[in-house]
């Protein structure tokens, strides 16, 4: 992984730097070392000016999902959001941006931001999910590692491959995701989401 920067308030600075921040004394800015896992430090993470999709309330979903290193199946974790959602919209020839509101459900990936408070929610779920290095975009995103091996489980493979992880086929497959309520806004980064979600409403409501 590459030096991620920090924007780490006086106030803060004891903590981050317990956890392992560095200070750049001729940037002066606190940074994560390259090959450190940046995640525990997502309260510091700077928020990009290209917020994409946000919502009032949203879920975390569970699933299960296969890992192509050890052949195993891992559970994974995700973000919906419920219908009324919104995405920002960019028109290709005028440059005009707008907020374009959903009457369907969706799921969203690649996010390379989110609330810190999301994050942290979903960190106290599992620990397997945190920040991963995207090659071929050369970029960080959040993803999902497999209980087992520790590799990382794409979200691709896990949103995208049909009949695994977020994406089922039958209804037997969708009753097998679960969706817990959260009652808080998502703002978020996302380069990715569904246009709806196929049989969403077969899936398990959590109480």
């Amino acid at each position: 992984m590459l030096r991620v920067d920090l924007a780490v308030p006086f106030a803060d600075r004891d903590s981050a730097r317990r956890l392992g921040a560095r200070w750049d004394h001729e940037r002066r800015i606190w940074f994560v070392p390259e090959n450190h896992d940046p995640s525990p430090f997502v309260r510091w993470l700077p928020a990009p000016a290209d917020l994409n999709v946000r919502a009032p309330t949203y879920f975390i979903a569970n699933a299960m999902a296969s890992c192509l290193r050890c052949r195993g199946t891992s559970s994974v974790r995700g973000f919906a959001l419920p219908a009324g959602h919104e995405t920002l919209f960019v028109d290709d020839d005028s440059g005009e941006v707008c907020w374009e509101t959903s009457d369907e459900p969706t799921f969203v990936c690649y996010l390379s931001y989110a609330l810190p408070a999301t994050i942290e929610r979903m960190r106290g779920l599992t620990s397997h999910y945190r920040i991963a290095y995207r090659r071929r975009s050369d970029s960080y995103y959040w993803a999902n590692f497999c209980d087992h091996c520790g590799s990382k489980l794409g979200d691709y493979d896990v949103f995208c491959e049909p009949g695994d992880g977020f994406m089922p086929i039958t209804r037997e497959d969708a009753a097998r995701i679960v969706l817990t309520p959260v009652d808080a806004p998502f703002v978020a980064t996302a380069g990715g989401w569904s246009l709806g979600v196929e049989l969403f409403e077969f899936m398990t409501l959590a109480a």
